[in-house]
């Protein structure tokens, strides 16, 4: 999960320096918002967010983040689902990259 590293530049280095060519990465990550007014309630809750939710960054763009650390995006399905029955719909995505 993203979300929570500190350096998420590093960790995707990491991975790609570790992955053969070729190799596959899968990732399943709640992100920022579409949304222009949701993606700026999700920066105005992050300094919060953070210190209650174990270092969670719901603001995060991760999908230009993985393709910043040089993965071509095979497949991503982008979509939106509440917790619970009162909590708010967020974005997610699921998908697959592959190291070139």
């Amino acid at each position: 999960m993203l979300c929570t590293v500190d350096d998420p530049r590093a960790a995707l280095a990491e991975a790609a320096r570790v992955l053969r060519p070729g190799g596959q990465l899968r990732f399943y990550e709640h992100v920022r918002s579409p949304r222009r007014w949701a993606a700026l309630l999700e920066d105005a809750v992050t300094p919060a967010w953070r210190r209650a939710a174990g270092g969670c960054h719901p603001n995060r763009d991760t999908e230009a983040a993985i393709r910043a650390a040089g993965f071509a995006v095979d497949r991503i399905d982008r979509f939106t689902f509440a917790f619970a029955p009162l909590a708010p719909r967020i974005t997610h995505v699921l998908g697959t990259a592959t190291r070139p």
